[in-house]
């Protein structure tokens, strides 16, 4: 062999050994983490299928963290199980260290299953621990407009892009429950928003699951959140930091909140408590 042609050779060789250490070397690549991981109980949902449930129940988490982008994953997965006392998010961690919601919806009603996942989910998004419950009833609040949240977004969604191609006509009914809802708890006309926290705030930090009220504040934000979804529900994962269940008076409670958060999110808490003080 000449001396041109063993050259050649060697440096053939170099670069397949510069390739290789290339190969080895350079950061490997892993596919993003899921912001939440999510298991159903296999029994206890009548006609509903495990395979069926845990599509709904999916599609109302993802219609909320989807605008989470590349936010820290939830560092607890989430064991849903049936129980008739539910719905509820318990606070103690089972021997796996999941969080553990019980939901009392049953059967074909993705409705209701959607409604009462998506309220839990909020629940777990604005870290619920225990402590003061004076202002619960806000974060209670935040919860039963996540769950008109989801349904008015699966609703949009599953028009195109159902679960099954066939379920895509159940959009009408996630539709029309949303509505029924909102006409359900819509303010009273005489009544702006600041006014009417005002007027039941008392009573709200007393009976923090007061659902209609609870209802009649979430459906005046509503719109807040819609406008601005990414923002908004980053904020929420800071509701109970800080201070956040002292029992505060609910300005300063705002205040905390506001304090806690990232600058990224103070404008948007800002506007809401400007939504429900008048401030």
């Amino acid at each position: 062999m000449s001396v041109s042609g063993t050259s050649r050779l060697r440096l053939s060789a170099a670069k397949g050994l510069v390739t290789a250490l290339l190969v080895f070397t350079a950061p490997l690549l892993l596919p993003a983490a899921p912001f939440y991981q999510l298991r159903a109980d296999k029994a206890g949902w009548g006609e509903a299928s495990h395979a069926d449930l845990s599509k709904v129940l999916n599609s109302a988490c993802d219609a909320i963290a989807r605008h989470l982008g590349d936010a820290e994953p939830l560092a607890e997965p989430i064991r849903i199980r049936h129980d008739r006392g539910g719905p509820i998010s318990l606070f103690r961690r089972n021997l796996r260290g999941e969080i553990v919601v019980e939901l009392s919806s049953r059967d074909l009603f993705w409705s209701q299953h959607a409604y009462q996942m998506a309220h839990e989910f909020c629940h777990i998004l604005c870290a619920f621990r225990e402590g003061g419950r004076e202002n619960l009833w806000f974060e209670e609040t935040l919860c039963e407009l996540a769950s008109l949240f989801a349904l008015r977004s699966m609703a949009e969604t599953w028009q195109t892009s159902p679960p099954y191609p066939n379920w895509r006509d159940y959009s009408v009914s996630l539709r029309d429950y949303a509505a029924d809802l909102e006409t359900k708890y819509a303010l009273p006309e005489d009544h702006a928003l600041d006014a009417f926290v005002a007027e039941h705030l008392d009573h709200l930090r007393a009976n923090p699951t007061d659902r209609a009220k609870n209802g009649s504040i979430a459906v005046a934000l509503l719109p807040l959140f819609e406008a601005e979804p990414a923002t908004a529900w980053a904020a929420v994962r800071h509701l109970n930091a800080g201070r956040g269940k002292e029992g505060l008076p609910f300005d300063q409670h705002l205040g905390n909140w506001h304090d806690s958060a990232p600058e990224s999110c103070r404008p948007f808490i800002l506007k809401l408590k400007a939504a429900l003080l008048g401030e």
